[in-house]
């Protein structure tokens, strides 16, 4: 590329090229101009290039079009560890009424997988849960059959490597749906079945006998353990569980009834405000004013040298979060509605730094709770 600047600004009359200077172009400017060529030579690519990325190209629409469910899940799979990724790629299915299945230690595996055109959730994205532990668990199923019940999954599974905090996660991640009881029941009791074994095995490892191994077997089902009789964990509760353990929210998610409300005054999503793997800032236009809308999950109070009150928000929408600084003079205006939980729409300015997500600027917070009702 070095080689051809001499011709490209100054001409190069053997070859019949006049130059940028000749055709009226100053030597700074076509210099310029060079610059940004050679920088994009660093990914320029050749036609055989450029026509395997159309074959690919191609093979990934065709795939979309008519295998939806299988492609998405074959997408989430090669992103599992990054949820906001997940994220993104789950709204798109929702999008195509492609239904979202909890992971299950009966019929799931540790990838995602396309069933009957809905997608189960791959294992492997849940948290503090090994894959050597998921892998463990869809081997003995294949081995010995379905799980039948909790206290079946931790005689068989418990112990070792699957330890409280894996059960635990995979009770709250909905993996243990398909078993009796529902997630609250299965919390409170998997604690003592898991000590109750443990200590069995104890006992007869020293040659001792526990009554349920003396028991008749017509007898042995009154020695098993029952689930305490408790409701499911609210709605509320229940999905941000899902989103602990998942990172993500699986179940639904606690802004589906303002779609209509953010559809229509939404006008930048958190994806616009996350920096990409490869990219130096976020794809958003720095100053920008945006509005921008959600569900308050954080709010830091911080005191200025003045002692004025500000705050750093945390913004959840359907995708992410962002952050929004609100300076002393919005904060006093707008803090009635500055509280974890409170579902509000903020308008504000963008502010984009290098190597950072981008921020917002916020100059005016709307519950949503005040926007006008219309018939």
């Amino acid at each position: 590329m070095e080689q051809e600047r001499q011709s490209f600004v100054y001409g190069n009359e053997e070859a019949g090229i006049p130059g940028c200077i000749k055709n009226g172009i100053s030597e700074a400017v076509a210099n310029k101009i060079y610059d940004d060529m050679i920088d994009f030579a660093k990914y320029a690519f050749n036609k055989a290039h450029a026509a395997c990325y159309a074959v690919v190209g191609y093979q990934t629409a065709y795939l979309r079009n008519y295998y939806p469910a299988e492609f998405f899940a074959a997408l989430m799979t090669s992103v599992i560890g990054m949820s906001t990724k997940i994220s993104e790629y789950i709204q798109v299915c929702r999008n195509m009424n492609i239904e979202l299945l909890p992971p299950d230690i009966n019929e799931g595996g540790g990838t995602f997988k396309a069933v009957n055109g809905k997608i189960r959730y791959g294992m492997y994205a849940i948290k503090s849960v090994g894959r050597p532990v998921i892998d463990a668990i869809v081997k003995n199923r294949e081995e010995k059959g379905a799980y039948q019940d909790l206290e079946d999954f931790i005689r068989r599974v418990g112990g070792g490597e699957v330890n409280k905090r894996a059960i635990e996660n995979l009770i709250l991640g909905g993996a243990l749906d398909s078993l009796p009881g529902n997630r609250k029941q299965k919390s409170i009791i998997y604690s003592d079945i898991m000590d109750s074994i443990a200590n069995s095995k104890k006992n007869s490892m020293a040659g001792q006998m526990s009554l349920f191994d003396m028991a008749p077997e017509d007898n042995k089902e009154e020695f098993r353990f029952k689930l305490p009789n408790v409701e499911e964990f609210d709605r509320e509760t229940l999905l941000m569980n899902e989103k602990d353990v998942l990172g993500i929210y699986v179940s639904g998610h606690p802004l589906e009834e303002y779609m209509e409300i953010m559809d229509e005054n939404v006008t930048a999503k958190s994806l616009e405000f996350m920096l990409e793997d490869d990219a130096s800032v976020a794809n958003i236009e720095d100053d920008k004013e945006v509005m921008v809308g959600g569900m308050l999950t954080e709010v830091k109070i911080h005191y200025t040298k003045k002692n004025q009150t500000m705050a750093f928000l945390t913004l959840e929408d359907l995708y992410g979060t962002i952050e929004i600084i609100i300076f002393p003079r919005d904060f006093e205006r707008y803090r009635k509605y500055l509280r974890e939980d409170e579902k509000v729409l903020i308008k504000g300015r963008v502010s984009v730094e290098e190597e950072k997500n981008a921020k917002l600027i916020a100059s005016e917070v709307i519950s949503f709770s005040d926007l006008p009702k219309t018939l």
